[in-house]
């Protein structure tokens, strides 16, 4: 059963006039689309194999489905162009190995294994440049096909380089390394605090009376939901200072005990009473006490054991070094039970940490990318590293740097560069940045003014003396 199997209810499909248990109801209410079985598991205070089994019998009824994945997105359909000198199939290869080139690393680019040895990437290079070099077709029509070509040859060429020779090999290995472990860690959390959320909201959905009430016998989880029939009306509750009340108050005590376990009220402490006991309970009572049990159960006694089993991960995690693992059960356990100061102390030390060894390998990406004139990728290395560091005014200023040699947003590396400003207003290096940014936008104004505003702070340096030159030429 895998970690990531993700149920959600289908559509305009009705549970309602369904031969299922109380228990598959409850189920069924706690489906999002977001929470995993675990997760499930977890919040009913069920075994995770005994909900997975209760799920695959919804599935059955086609009320359930599980999530698939959604394909990656795919380059956008071309048709076949009828006035260049190449066949069907090598425009269909050129356009999508342009559209996806950006996404690649260099080994899939290249079209060998991380372990390919000198020759083989020799080899798949020279391959590669017979297809994607413009000379290749000297004397043929390649009309908008050329500049493609020269694009994808260039990013081809990049790539030889990066993994061809042994000293670069390992620099770039190092990078890829540390771009797939952070780009997973990335996307672990991301996904935990989706995950948490929706805990979260399902554990509130109840009203407060209920989740404050305690439980009562479940009785009725073999019983099967029959929303067809006629509902039993209850009984009369018993009267007060009868003697089958106090037997029933008598049970009642030892229930609560039982399903307290650890978690017996402090010495003074009232204790809620349960709603009074009736006589018989009719299908819908059932469910609704269902429910409320398995909440109730989940906050005395499951879901603390659960919120500990996951905070023991943190800790074996933590141990171990996998500092996003340790954040991401104790975001978890947050969810489940989050009462507990200790345990936000203890999230908020280890996501301050995390952060910080994140922000170290986004700058040392960053610094790779740059060397290695990865513009595009530097740009989104720095305003990672901005967004966690905002009182570093290099970052921000590095990003829109990265921006402008890519011919990026300008808009965006414009913001970027004001950002540094704000952390560093007397910045030389900014206020020209600022200017080529304007320059390149072709707003001559805003960067006459931004050169003012760098001659004040350097009036004999010799970008300043350049760019107003380039300004009035």
């Amino acid at each position: 059963m895998a970690e990531e199997k993700i149920p959600r209810q289908i559509e305009e499909a009705d549970v309602r006039g369904l031969d299922i248990s109380a228990q598959e109801a409850f189920i069924h209410s706690c489906i999002d689309g977001v929470l995993n079985v675990n997760d499930i598991a977890d919040l009913t205070v069920l075994p995770a194999a005994e909900v997975f089994e209760s799920l695959e019998r919804l599935i059955s009824m086609e009320v359930v489905e599980w999530v698939v994945d959604k394909a990656s997105s795919a380059p956008p359909e071309t048709k076949p162009v009828d006035d260049v000198e190449l066949d069907e199939g090598l425009q269909e290869r050129i356009l999508e190995t342009y559209h996806r080139a950006d996404k690649l690393n260099h080994y899939e680019l290249l079209g060998v294994a991380m372990d390919a040895d000198r020759a083989e990437i020799r080899k798949a290079y020279f391959a590669l440049s017979k297809v994607f070099h413009p000379d290749a077709y000297y004397g043929k029509r390649l009309g908008s096909f050329q500049a493609k070509m020269e694009v994808v040859f260039r990013k081809v060429t990049d790539a030889y380089e990066a993994v061809g020779r042994p000293k670069k090999r390992e620099a770039y290995d190092r990078y890829l390394q540390q771009s797939i472990a952070v780009s997973a860690a990335e996307q672990q959390m991301n996904r935990i605090e989706e995950r948490a959320q929706a805990m979260s909201k399902a554990l509130t959905k109840a009203p407060i009376a209920e989740r404050q009430a305690q439980p009562v016998a479940a009785t009725a989880t073999a019983e099967r939901w029959r929303p067809t029939e006629a509902p039993v009306k209850a009984a009369p509750s018993v009267m007060r200072g009868t003697p089958e009340y106090d037997r029933m108050e008598r049970k009642r005590e030892l229930l609560e005990r039982k399903l307290r376990g650890r978690a017996q009220p402090r010495r003074g402490q009232p204790v809620r009473s349960m709603p009074a006991p009736t006589a018989r309970v009719g299908k819908k009572a059932a469910l609704r006490d269902l429910t409320r049990s398995l909440k109730q159960t989940a906050g005395l006694t499951g879901g603390v054991d659960r919120a500990d089993r996951h905070i023991e991960n943190a800790r074996i995690a933590e141990a171990q070094g996998d500092l996003a693992a340790a954040a991401n059960a104790l975001r978890i356990a947050i969810a489940l039970d989050s009462s507990r100061n200790d345990l936000q102390h203890h999230y908020q030390r280890v996501n301050s940490n995390l952060r910080v060894q994140l922000l170290d390998i986004h700058r040392e990406q960053a610094k790779y990318e740059e060397d290695n004139s990865m513009w595009a990728a530097a740009s989104i290395s720095w305003a990672k590293v901005a967004e966690a560091a905002p009182d570093d005014p290099v970052a921000p200023r590095r990003a829109a740097k990265a921006l402008l040699a890519a011919g990026g947003d300008l808009r965006k590396a414009r913001d970027f560069a004001y950002r540094s400003l704000e952390v560093a207003p007397d910045s030389l290096d900014t206020r020209l940045l600022l200017a080529r940014i304007y320059i390149e936008a072709g707003m001559d104004a805003s960067a006459a003014k931004e050169l003012d505003e760098a001659a004040k702070l350097d009036p004999g340096h010799e970008m300043v003396k350049n760019l107003k030159e380039q300004l009035k030429g």
